[in-house]
């Protein structure tokens, strides 16, 4: 009998609940609860489209610097002798290239080397001792009459690796270059998007891929006019193409 009352109490409960809300509202019913606005949630954002070509720029030099790789060789009976001879010889080399004008610190030695030699029944004959170095000439013009010097004073035992030539300071002629690079770039990036029915918008970024100098050639150098010292030995520097290489990544509008 006790169960029977509690639907009947529950429902007083909430009819109690009802008609206090209506009293509180004006007799009106109260309004349904409302979630508070979504802040719009990041991502599906559309990415920006970019195009990445390569350009490259180039500038026409003419080379201010000479390297030489001039040197002494000596054979004798016996390695000391041989040595001894190179040893001399050597000194009267870098004696007569600091007589010519070139830097002590334009000096160095590039390779010493002290072999045996064999005969046909591979018994040694004899030794053969060679000393080179490794100069460095700053004026071009002067590069006639310093390795005249050199062979002069070494004589008979006077070696010539060869001659190249490069620019002493590059940094300061790549501008022009780097320049007509991103000129490249632009030209590629513009061919690219108006084939794609595209434009080119800003520029997003730019790396420099690398820097190219012509790779040293080595000329070898006619002793036989140093040696009668009849005429002076010619040099002829001609001209040098420096290249820059350029990465470039574009907008696309």
């Amino acid at each position: 009998m006790q169960h029977r009352w509690i639907p009947a109490t529950i429902a007083g409960v909430v009819a109690a609940a009802v008609a206090l809300s209506l009293v509180a509202n004006g007799g009106r019913a109260a309004p349904e609860p409302t979630n508070p606005p979504v802040a719009p949630q990041p991502g599906g954002m559309i990415p920006v489209r970019t195009i990445t070509v390569n350009g490259q720029g180039s500038v026409t030099v003419t080379p201010d610097t000479a390297h030489l790789s001039i040197g002494v060789q000596a054979t004798a009976d016996t390695a000391t002798a041989a040595l001894e001879q190179a040893n001399t010889s050597a000194s009267a080399l870098i004696a007569a290239l600091k007589d010519a004008g070139v830097k002590p610190d334009d000096i160095a030695t590039g390779q010493l080397s002290l072999y045996p030699q064999y005969s046909s029944a591979n018994r040694i004959t004899g030794y053969q001792a060679s000393n080179s170095l490794n100069v460095t000439v700053r004026d071009i013009d002067r590069s006639g009459p310093v390795i005249d010097a050199a062979a002069k004073a070494a004589g008979e035992n006077t070696t010539i690796g060869g001659i190249w030539f490069s620019v002493d300071n590059p940094e300061a002629v790549m501008a022009a270059a780097r320049a007509d690079a991103i000129t490249n770039a632009k030209q590629r990036a513009t061919e690219y998007a108006t084939a794609a029915g595209a434009g080119v918008g800003a520029v997003v970024q730019i790396s420099e891929v690398g820097v190219q100098t012509p790779q040293p050639l080595y000329y070898a150098a006619d002793m036989a006019a140093a040696e009668s010292g009849a005429t002076r030995t010619p040099v002829e520097a001609g001209t040098q193409e420096l290249t820059v290489s350029v990465t470039v990544v574009y907008e696309l509008s």
